[in-house]
């Protein structure tokens, strides 16, 4: 299967369209005591995802691990464990590291991202490679999510005011993910991206790709926004308001809950 396949049977099997975020971050642990040495914060942010996936697992369709929070503290060892238990409960891993580089370092990323056993990962398009990083990452059976507008309000001067081709980039990113045959855009749920930029991004890369919607949660996205226009492949993605709540499982059941009520 490929991961456009892999996710649509996951979201089908599951009935759930949400992803967990897994980015553990020792200042939001409510900790007695926070460790210092190394080998213990490992083995804590390692048991702190593992009891998350256990919590989450039953009412997700996918995880998303970002590489900031987990590629230092973690081994490769103890990252494959982590995917494995997150296949064991029948979702999909998407590792979000925005790579983004030539293609020869493209390559050893994604060989080692594959090898420590996620589906698909993100992707930065500004290196404007991304047939090329398509193409490796299929090679190795991955999936390929491109950033196209983000969450971060920050993004507004280069993916939406910045014109290629007499389009905003956002634009003539979709353009190039339908182009190269990519899985999926990030498009945030946030303020700053309208009812009609999701239309147009869909309407331009069709209805197979998945839309990673981040933004929801503890940034204030717009859940409806998503769901009335990004069609029906849609993670909606889900970090701190569930890694860090109180009861984990009721969290993800809540949010489970309220997006299929909706959809």
């Amino acid at each position: 299967m490929n991961f456009i396949e892999k996710y649509e049977k996951a979201r089908d099997e599951k009935n759930s369209i949400i992803s967990v975020g897994l980015d553990p971050l020792l200042d939001n642990m409510k900790l007695k005591e926070k460790p210092t040495d190394i080998e213990k914060i490992s083995e804590l942010f390692f048991n702190f995802c593992m009891e998350l996936i256990d919590n989450t697992g039953d009412y997700a369709c996918a995880i998303k691990p970002n590489t900031q929070f987990i590629l230092f503290p973690l081994t490769l060892n103890q990252i494959k464990k982590i995917n494995k238990r997150a296949h064991d409960y029948g979702l999909v891993s998407v590792l979000d590291h925005k790579l983004g580089d030539i293609g020869s370092t493209n390559a050893s990323a994604l060989y080692w991202i594959k090898q420590a056993g996620f589906d698909a990962l993100t992707f930065s398009p500004f290196a404007g490679n991304i047939k090329e990083a398509t193409k490796q990452a299929h090679a190795q059976g991955l999936g390929l999510i491109c950033l196209t507008l983000m969450s971060n309000p920050d993004s507004v001067w280069v993916q939406k005011e910045a014109m290629s081709n007499g389009m905003p980039l956002y634009e003539k990113i979709a353009h190039e993910i339908k182009n190269s045959d990519a899985d999926g855009c990030v498009v945030g749920a946030t303020g700053h991206v309208t009812d009609e930029n999701i239309k147009k991004i869909r309407t331009i890369v069709g209805n197979d790709r998945v839309f990673l919607c981040p933004g929801i949660g503890a940034q204030g996205g717009d859940i409806k926004k998503i769901l009335r226009n990004a069609g029906k492949n849609i993670l909606i993605h889900i970090g701190r308001s569930i890694m860090y709540a109180d009861d984990q499982k009721k969290a993800a059941e809540e949010f489970c809950n309220l997006i299929n009520n909706y959809r």
